[in-house]
């Protein structure tokens, strides 16, 4: 919702793994707060019509869906190919 209010599309935040930032870098920083995380491919996104756009913050991207509607980007997520991933990194410290 936030993501439409200042950008105008509706999009989903996720992190892309590559060689300059492997899944072990990403676990370790920008998923260290999260226990588990759903692991999607770019191939089976596009399966669903969705998109990664970049946001300039690379490895940051948004999957969006092509008619900027949020009930069907969220199904198409839900729908595409991914597994659930637990993060061996996760800081389970209280701050």
């Amino acid at each position: 919702m936030l993501n439409h209010e200042l950008y105008g599309f509706y999009g989903v935040s996720v992190w892309v793994a590559d060689l300059a930032f492997p899944r072990e870098l990403l676990e370790s920083t920008k998923l260290v707060k999260f226990e588990r995380y759903a692991e999607f491919t770019v191939a089976g996104l596009a399966e669903g019509r969705l998109q990664l756009w970049a946001t300039g913050q690379r490895p940051h991207y948004d999957v969006v869906y092509e008619g900027n509607d949020l009930e069907s980007l969220v199904a198409r997520l839900a729908a595409a190919p991914h597994r659930i991933v637990d993060n061996p990194s996760v800081d389970r410290e209280e701050h």
